[in-house]
């Protein structure tokens, strides 16, 4: 009798107690409430600012979205509807946390700042107990960063106090970080490199991640000018960069924007957290061989981002190639692995096919290696290249593994 009841016992404790696999947090929180593990961390954001947003319309390419490797959509807020008021456009916003999380995907919304501090916790609150995952808070131009700090950490407060990971994105400020442009002649930048305000788990002074969108006041991207911006950038571990242009130089010879590669590839593997803008011009509709276009070659950059673990934990170093118009960096391991080798990356910024020697460079930093076996390029050519002599077709992406 004794041993049916321990029987028993152990049944009823195997059904009080939450199993690993349940999702604890609410709706639209993708994963296992319990997960210790940082979600935003390495995902892969999407951007949609169109106002009023078509919430049925965004959940109708949320399988698209799904194949380019998004982790969580930022959409603008809906209207707060009166109190036992229907309004379809709430309704749409819940269908479309619903069906996003069924799929994986989270949903943030764009959360334009309140004229006081004390106007914020009841809108946060009410979207958070709809499923969203977190805000991404878009203040005035004219707001001082002390005013942007004090709305960040009562938005950090309401989030922490919810269940499951919910986050805070807001937009980086370049005049609020002593840290000057990196030149060529600074050590070399990584990735994991110290802030200039550290964001340690628990830490509520800061969002999350920031959105850098200096990228966007360039007028025309070459290597002289990206170099020392994102160089500057990877000095900070919480940045996230937003780009939104689009570039078409003379001669391009590409069915979309000629330097729409290179700049996918600089969000998707420089990095750990990446922005995908929606005005990117990707068509995510199936109207195109894939091959051919802009949303293939993201979904294959969001894949390395994803599954190859160099790119997603690596530091990243920038080379000087400013004088090719070749943006070059080298992304090297988190630890040495003959399964997790040095990947570089390669972009012709110009109109003219470029032959560069990357021998000296890549030795320099102590790395050691004569040839890159191809990981994913923008053309069409195949098999490896060696390092003395990496050819670039006009306006193309090579990337490429270091190998002895």
């Amino acid at each position: 009798m004794g041993g049916k009841y321990l029987l028993l016992l152990a049944l009823l404790l195997a059904t009080a107690l939450p199993s690993p696999a349940q999702t604890l947090a609410r709706p639209g929180m993708a994963g296992p409430g319990l997960n210790t593990d940082l979600w935003w961390k390495q995902a892969v954001f999407y951007q949609i600012a169109d106002t009023p947003a078509d919430y049925k319309s965004i959940a109708g390419q949320l399988d698209a979205l799904h194949t380019l490797g998004v982790d969580a959509l930022i959409v603008p807020m809906p209207a707060i509807p009166a109190p036992q008021t229907p309004d379809p456009a709430l309704d749409d916003f819940d269908q479309l946390i619903h069906q996003a999380s069924q799929r994986g995907i989270r949903v943030l919304v764009t959360f334009p700042a309140p004229s006081a501090i004390a106007d914020l916790a009841p809108t946060a609150r009410f979207w958070l107990s709809r499923g969203v995952a977190g805000f991404h808070l878009v203040t005035s131009p004219s707001a001082s960063p002390q005013d942007t700090q004090s709305l960040v950490q009562a938005l950090r407060k309401i989030t922490n106090s919810a269940v499951g990971q919910r986050i805070v994105l807001s937009d980086f400020n370049p005049g609020t970080t002593p840290t000057p442009l990196a030149v060529s002649t600074a050590p070399p930048s990584s990735r994991r490199a110290s802030t200039v305000r550290p964001n340690r788990p628990g830490d509520s002074s800061t969002a999350q991640l920031q959105i850098d969108s200096q990228l966007n006041h360039i007028a025309l991207p070459d290597a002289a000018s990206l170099r020392p911006i994102l160089a500057q950038s990877l000095s900070i571990s919480n940045i996230m960069l937003d780009f939104n242009q689009s570039f078409t130089p003379p001669g391009s010879p590409d069915p979309y924007p000629a330097l729409a590669r290179s700049m996918a590839a600089i969000l998707l593997t420089t990095h750990s957290a990446a922005l995908i803008d929606a005005d990117q011009n990707l068509d995510l509709l199936p109207s195109a061989p894939p091959a051919s276009t802009l949303a293939d070659w993201v979904s294959k950059l969001s894949a390395l981002h994803h599954g190859n673990p160099t790119v997603r934990y690596g530091s990243v170093t920038f080379l000087n190639f400013d004088t090719q118009n070749a943006l070059i960096w080298v992304i090297r391991p988190a630890s040495n692995s003959a399964l997790a080798p040095p990947v570089v990356v390669a972009c012709n910024l110009s109109s003219s096919p470029l032959q560069l020697s990357l021998t000296s460079a890549i030795h320099s930093l102590n790395l050691r290696g004569s040839y890159l076996l191809t990981v994913l390029r923008s053309d069409q050519a195949m098999g490896a290249q060696d390092l003395g002599s990496v050819t670039l077709p006009p306006f193309a992406v090579y990337i490429g593994a270091l190998h002895r």
